[in-house]
């Protein structure tokens, strides 16, 4: 069978694999696979790269340079499978793939750097040993890596982005927000969310947008700063926690009855309906406006 060929792509499965005939020679392959509405993709890989661009409809192109290892392919009516499987300590992939918008994508590897743009649909990813970029995605969104910088934008749905060494950027993004790092930073900007927990360790936390009515949201980190800047009203009941950190604002503290400046407090802003929970062991935590927003 030609792997170029799409006349098979109704059977219930096809396997393709592609061998080294060295096992130190640098090998390339470029194949074609027709298939139906938008099928699911997974794609794994131990070392080198897993870069995923949008494409025609009804068509999955896979090109890849890749020694030590060989590639394999297997098609179903509702799912294609890739993977680069090592032949050697210094095995290394490099795949470049066009999928139809809306792919669903499933990409995993070990000392793999992930990259992602313009398919806008679901997408799980998860490495070792690696950054993360994603650009655009419709519906759930699940990023993970060990050691390694997350960086997404033009997000539209739930997010979980997780590193334990590394920063965690995130863009233009609407939806529910889960983003923790152990040891690095956590940036959000750009981001309107009723759904919101920032963590980090060691780490900063920097948030920049809108608090929405009736919204929760945590912004904690441990041993770094955490610093909130607000675009529009803000409408909000505000918990402050620390240790032997500050905290500093923009807004005026109107304590509740009862309450006192101590390692925990709480005050409110307008309404009070949304619930903002500001923690740190022993940084500063600044509540701001969004520079160019006039006081209500």
């Amino acid at each position: 069978m030609k792997p170029h060929s799409a006349a098979h792509t109704a059977l219930a499965a096809l396997t393709i694999s592609f061998g080294a005939a060295s096992l130190c020679a640098q090998n390339t392959l470029d194949t074609t696979l027709a298939v139906r509405g938008r099928p699911r993709l997974a794609v794994s890989n131990t070392s080198g790269e897993i870069r995923v661009r949008a494409g025609s409809a009804g068509r999955i192109r896979i090109r890849a340079e890749y020694e030590r290892s060989r590639v394999e392919i297997d098609q179903t009516v509702t799912r294609i499978t890739v993977r680069a499987v090592s032949r050697g300590r210094s095995s290394d992939a490099q795949f470049d793939i066009t999928v139809p918008p809306g792919t669903v994508l499933e990409l995993s590897g070990v000392s793999t750097d992930v990259d992602v743009a313009g398919v806008c649909g679901e997408i799980t990813a998860n490495t070792v040993s690696g950054d993360v970029t994603l650009d655009c995605a419709r519906g759930q969104a699940t990023l993970n890596t060990v050691s390694g910088d997350l960086t997404l934008s033009g997000i539209d749905g739930a997010t979980e982005a997780s590193a334990t060494s590394g920063d965690v950027r995130i863009r233009d993004a609407r939806g529910p927000i889960r983003a923790t790092t152990v040891s690095g930073a956590v940036s959000l900007e750009q981001v309107e969310s009723p759904d919101i927990e920032a963590t980090t360790v060691s780490g900063e936390v920097l948030y920049t947008g809108r608090i929405v009515d009736n919204g929760r949201y945590r912004f904690e980190a441990h041993s770094g700063d955490v610093t909130v800047r607000i675009s529009g009203p803000l409408n909000a009941t505000v918990t402050v926690s620390t240790f032997s950190g500050e905290f500093e604002s923009d807004f005026p503290i109107e304590l509740q009855p009862g309450s006192r400046i101590s390692r925990e407090w709480t005050f409110r802003q307008g309404s009070g309906s949304a619930r903002i929970r500001l923690q740190s062991f022993s940084g500063t935590m600044n509540l701001r406006r969004l520079s160019g927003d006039r006081e209500e």
